[in-house]
């Protein structure tokens, strides 16, 4: 199972080297990520409204998403797509969490050391999650849509080529 290398992922799926066992091991990983990432940024404190409309953002982004992946695989070779959407999404979201992580440790170390909370209020609270939450959810359907890309356009053994 590979965990953080796009691009061998996508080279297994386009020659076919991935098999059932793997994706149900991607589809495990995809449920305990879906069951554990909302709990870890929830505290009960955001305005309900606000809630309410996060719920419906995310709704849209990943109809939205989920409907252009589908395009683009069945435009390119129309294979596989529940495989390569459980093994690409599940790299992507990891790959995605690093890089949050990445930036979320300076940023949150920046507004500490300037003493700016952006939680100070359930309305900021409610509002910069709803912000994190949509550019996370664009991004990751924009990374997920252009692996969708490069193993469905792609041809057999030839490497994958980075913009």
């Amino acid at each position: 199972m590979i965990w953080f290398d796009i691009q061998v992922l996508e080279r297994n799926l386009r020659n076919g080297l991935v098999s059932d066992k793997e994706i149900f091991n991607y589809l495990l990983g995809n449920l305990v990520l879906y069951s554990i990432f909302p709990l870890l940024g929830s505290d009960d404190s955001s305005v309900f409204s606000i809630i309410l409309f996060q719920v419906f953002v995310t709704i849209v982004i990943t109809v939205i998403g989920s409907k252009k992946a589908f395009d683009v695989n069945e435009s390119g070779d129309n294979k596989d797509f529940f495989k390569r959407f459980l093994a690409l999404s599940f790299v992507t979201g990891i790959r995605l969490f690093i890089f949050c992580l990445l930036i979320a440790i300076p940023a949150g170390i920046t507004l500490g050391i300037l003493g700016i909370n952006p939680n100070a209020s359930p309305y900021s609270e409610g509002l910069f999650d709803l912000i994190l939450m949509v550019a996370t959810g664009i991004f990751y359907y924009y990374m997920l849509i252009n692996s969708f890309r490069r193993v469905s356009q792609g041809e057999k053994n030839s490497p994958v080529a980075i913009p």
